[in-house]
């Protein structure tokens, strides 16, 4: 395949950074693994990472300098953007009270955590693995960590709500049957939503992260149903984590030309909670492009649903100097001042007939079974590296973890174009996996 200036590959180096990871940290990682073996029924005994004295001290600061920054109203942006009273994440299970420090005397080998009350342990285990696509297991489930400052009870909580949300949502089948799946069964509303292009993934911004360019003045909530739009965006906030090797996906939402008769709070409520509860750790930037003084009252609205973290990656431009302080002009489309030919005005929906590999079911099994050996032996060391108490140990085995997992990730290349239909990006060689 020839390259296309405007490809973006998905082969470059993973987040986190491993070699920097704190003993703290790896500690919390191996008692949400415990967590989470312990749901799949697989047997290890967590005891020596619940009751390690290192992440007490830790804890604890950490929860005061939480409680600090949770005081502090973020303040700046366009319309001076700041104070989050109330998240759209806040109000669902993964915020439930747990104790701020980790490492207590409440760990009872192979009890099950209460967030997976009413989860299938195989759904769960099949939900997960499926889930990581080209993000390593530890890069996964650090993400989840970060995003709940390193409190292994908050964090598996998070990924038991996102289990739950991807296995109602049908996820998996969303992204892999894709955007034919959608014109064949003449799915309307959400057919209307690529056709317009509403929601495109163009370019890289300076630091090499895919963007989203979300074209507000497209849309109409009378045109499509709610589940419609939710639909398309959790399509293509799959396919964008296709291009994740660089660990995250910034947004810009151009507001050119908007007007008040293209406001629907319903689908930004649903953004906001898919990216704070459901994809942690993975919104590079936000960029609020071009927006027109009638937005000022809207803004002040949906601040209030923004986690800090969040908010603190919203950024307002109103020009073309501006957004080149974060993409390249190569990288912004034609029709903002940029160089990026992509075409936004023409969709070409797949018609399945580059999807010759789904049909190959042998070359699948191989590499479907490869990955169930991967998994397995990534398991057997997990459960080592969970019950040593020795540091040398710990890391001997931490390092080859994180070789089977980019193993792992790896396979998921190899077996990808085996079960998910070439979506558009794929067709016109912007994305290759």
């Amino acid at each position: 395949m020839v390259e296309d200036k405007n490809s973006i590959s998905s082969k470059l180096q993973p987040r986190p950074n491993y070699s920097k990871i704190t003993d703290e940290n790896e500690i919390v990682l191996k008692q949400i693994w415990t967590n989470l073996f312990h749901l799949w029924k697989i047997e290890v005994d967590g005891t020596n990472a619940f009751s390690d004295r290192r992440l007490t001290a830790y804890n604890s600061h950490n929860s005061t300098e939480s409680e600090k920054k949770s005081k502090k109203k973020s303040s700046g942006g366009w319309f001076g953007f700041g104070g989050s009273s109330s998240s759209v994440a806040s109000n669902d299970a993964t915020n439930e009270k747990d104790s701020s420090v980790n490492a207590d005397n409440s760990y009872e080998k192979g009890v099950v955590h209460s967030s997976f009350d009413g989860i299938d342990p195989k759904l769960a285990e099949n939900v997960f693995w499926d889930m990581l696509k080209v993000d390593p297991p530890d890069s996964t489930i650090w993400r989840f960590s970060s995003a709940r400052k390193f409190n292994s009870s908050k964090a598996t909580r998070m990924i038991a709500h996102t289990i739950k949300f991807r296995s109602k949502r049908n996820v998996e089948e969303l992204l892999n049957k894709g955007e034919c799946a959608v014109f064949k069964n003449k799915e309307e509303g959400v057919m209307l939503n690529f056709n317009l292009q509403k929601a495109v993934i163009v370019g890289r911004d300076l630091k090499e992260r895919p963007f989203i360019l979300v074209r507000p003045k497209f849309h109409h909530s009378n045109e499509q149903k709610e589940e419609d739009i939710e639909k398309f965006a959790l399509i293509v906030i799959e396919i964008s984590r296709l291009y994740m090797r660089t660990g995250y996906t910034s947004i810009i939402f151009d507001l050119t030309d908007f007007s008040l008769s293209n406001m629907d709070y319903a689908p930004v409520k649903f953004l906001i909670t898919c990216f704070e509860a459901h994809y942690p750790e993975s919104l590079g930037c936000l960029l609020i492009h071009n927006a027109p003084w009638l937005f000022s009252p809207i803004w002040n609205i949906v601040k209030n649903w923004l986690d800090p973290v969040v908010a603190s990656k919203i950024i307002f431009t109103k020009n073309l100097n501006e957004l080149t302080k974060f993409i390249a002009k190569e990288n912004i489309p034609k029709y903002l001042g940029g160089e990026n030919e992509f075409d936004l005005d023409n969709y070409v929906p797949p018609d399945g007939s580059h999807d010759e590999a789904l049909e190959d079911t042998a070359g699948k099994d191989a590499v479907l079974a490869l990955r169930e050996e991967l998994i397995l032996k990534y398991k057997e060391l997990t459960v080592k590296w969970i019950e040593t108490s020795e540091p040398k140990e710990s890391k001997k085995l931490w390092n080859q973890r994180i070789a089977i997992g980019q193993e792992i990730t790896n396979n998921y290349c190899e077996l990808d174009k085996f079960i998910r239909s070439r979506s558009y990006y794929d067709i016109t060689g912007t994305l290759e996996i």
